[in-house]
């Protein structure tokens, strides 16, 4: 099942409409007739304007999808089902000078509109690159598997329309912008699974990428940097590259996007799966005192990295921190606790200890005096969703101009 966006320009002008829960009826001339709840949808009215139904429907069963040909079966079977979208293939004969699959027919609100499809298993940047350069007076469409919100993103960029059997959809035609998004998990998926590269062990790489934007990597640095397999950096390199976040010549390879990297990890980050938290109540209300506190009570030899709003605070200031926060080995035995002075809380406690599922923060930090502090793209996942105003340290963080420069 899915719910979906639309924007659908009438004859005198425009509207954009974001529909999400119970279905919307109907705008004219700007005014709303029907509307649900404040919270079902948003819109922008310009003149007049529909506004399509958010409808929902089953899927087929999980399938995997190998060939093409189970592609375009499958792609007929779940556009079959569309009642909102009227969609129709159309007579065509495929011949290889017109690099063209299919020919698609959409009607829409008495409006007919012929794509030219373009089925691909495994698509990556380079697919949507080649269709933007194919010349041709009729709009594109890509059809695949699974299609990931950076390659959507590609689409929306190159003005290429994208589907796939989940039901992602972007569809940009002169006077139409249909954006629809799955709501369960993906039913349908290519033979081979693209690793993901925002997994504990497997976002060491990609911590080591925007930790260091500017440099240039082989995979034997990285693996050495990462401590994962050759293997593995092998293929989150090659997902990467296909995504458009990386680039490589034949030695080496950089970070292309890394907002767009960052932004893909923060969309799926969760604190608390990823995390052990306890909380300390001490006697001291200085937090810098309790951090040097924290500091002599962990031996040199143990690793102690310091994140959130007072390892923010040491890189760009903006608000006054509340508590400290630390990443740690493992939690400290009674009796270093007894020399804290520390008292464990249920909440409200000024002295945060983490223990990651990982130990990959502990590979890419940065020094501001004595502190050993996590990366600032860690610090900035660490504070999105933990309160206190930690997004909004977070945002000016990112915003700084030092933001991903690293502190030696």
């Amino acid at each position: 099942m899915f719910s979906w966006a639309g924007l659908l320009s009438g004859s005198s002008g425009s509207a954009l409409v974001s529909a999400v829960g119970p279905p919307c009826r109907h705008i004219y001339e700007g005014r709303v007739l029907y509307a649900g709840t404040k919270k079902s949808w948003l819109a922008i009215l310009l003149k007049k304007c529909i506004l399509l139904f958010s409808k929902t429907f089953n899927l087929s069963k999980n399938k995997t999808i190998t060939t093409e040909a189970q592609l375009r079966e499958a792609a007929k079977e779940t556009l079959d089902q569309d009642e909102v979208l009227r969609w129709r293939w159309k007579a065509f004969e495929p011949k290889p000078e017109r690099e063209i699959d299919a020919l698609l027919e959409l009607t829409l609100d008495q409006r007919r509109l012929v794509f030219e499809v373009d089925f691909k298993l495994t698509p990556s940047s380079r697919t949507v690159q080649g269709l933007a350069n194919r010349l041709g007076q009729r709009p594109k469409l890509l059809v695949a598997p699974s299609l990931s919100e950076v390659l959507v993103q590609h689409c929306r960029t190159h003005g290429i329309s994208c589907l796939d059997l989940n039901g992602r959809q972007w569809i940009r035609a002169e006077g139409l912008v249909v954006d629809r998004r799955t709501s369960e998990e993906r039913r349908f998926r290519p033979a081979q699974l693209a690793p993901d590269p925002f997994q504990p062990k497997s976002s060491r790489l990609v911590r080591a990428l925007l930790a260091h934007r500017g440099r240039r990597w082989t995979q034997k640095e990285l693996r050495e940097r990462t401590g994962l397999s050759p293997g593995l950096v092998s293929r989150l390199v090659r997902h990467l590259n296909n995504e458009g976040l990386l680039t490589q010549d034949e030695r080496t390879l950089w970070l292309k996007q890394p907002d767009g990297l960052l932004d893909q990890w923060a969309r799926v980050d969760d604190w608390g799966k990823r995390t052990t938290l306890r909380q300390y109540s001490l006697l001291v209300a200085d937090l810098e005192q309790i951090a040097q506190s924290l500091l002599q009570a962990y031996r040199q030899s143990e690793r102690l990295v310091f994140t959130q709003w007072f390892a923010a605070n040491l890189r760009h200031p903006y608000t006054t921190p509340p508590v400290v926060s630390a990443y740690v080995p493992s939690f400290p035995a009674e009796i270093n606790e007894r020399k804290l002075g520390a008292r464990q809380v249920t909440d409200g406690g000024t002295l945060w200890l983490v223990v990651p599922t990982d130990e990959g923060v502990f590979r890419e930090t940065q020094q501001v005096g004595e502190f050993t502090l996590a990366c600032d793209a860690q610090i900035y996942l660490d504070l999105l969703h933990v309160g206190l105003r930690g997004p909004d340290q977070a945002k000016a963080l990112r915003e700084w101009e030092g933001f991903g420069r690293f502190a030696a």
